[in-house]
């Protein structure tokens, strides 16, 4: 009997992680700059942090750059708060770490920096600095 009852607390929790997540989630779409990152694809999200990490203006503080590379640290090592071998509960706890390492970075980061950095990850790839005349001059041929 006593099994029932840790099977069913188990099956709670499990329940009740996942509707917490997909609250926070919903929540956070709703918000700025937290929506216009979720909004992005995957490979614009890549792009945001490299723009973090490379940081070519310098407003992003060091501790914030390494949120990502602890998170990616923690997600690698084989040991975790709750085991991944917990059906749902092993990988919630990887995904909230991983979503509260992201409200970290931008409540962390100057908010012209995120700003700038999510509208450069938005962009086609190309510069928005204007060309050089050389450059023009070349095409015009």
């Amino acid at each position: 009997m006593f099994w029932w009852y840790v099977a069913l607390a188990v099956v709670a929790c499990i329940i009740a992680g996942s509707l917490l997540t997909w609250w926070y989630i919903r929540w956070l779409g709703k918000r700025e700059p937290y929506g216009t990152f979720l909004r992005l694809r995957t490979r614009r999200k890549i792009t945001f942090f490299r723009l973090l990490m490379q940081d070519r203006q310098k407003q992003v503080p060091i501790y914030v750059k390494a949120i990502p590379i602890l998170l990616v640290v923690y997600l690698s090592i084989p040991f975790d708060l709750i085991p991944d071998f917990i059906p749902v509960l092993g990988y919630l706890d990887d995904v909230a770490l991983a979503m509260f390492a992201l409200v970290l970075i931008i409540k962390l980061t100057p908010r012209p920096a995120v700003l700038a950095m999510l509208e450069e990850a938005q962009g086609d790839g190309t510069s928005t600095a204007p060309k050089p005349k050389a450059l023009k001059a070349k095409r015009g041929r």
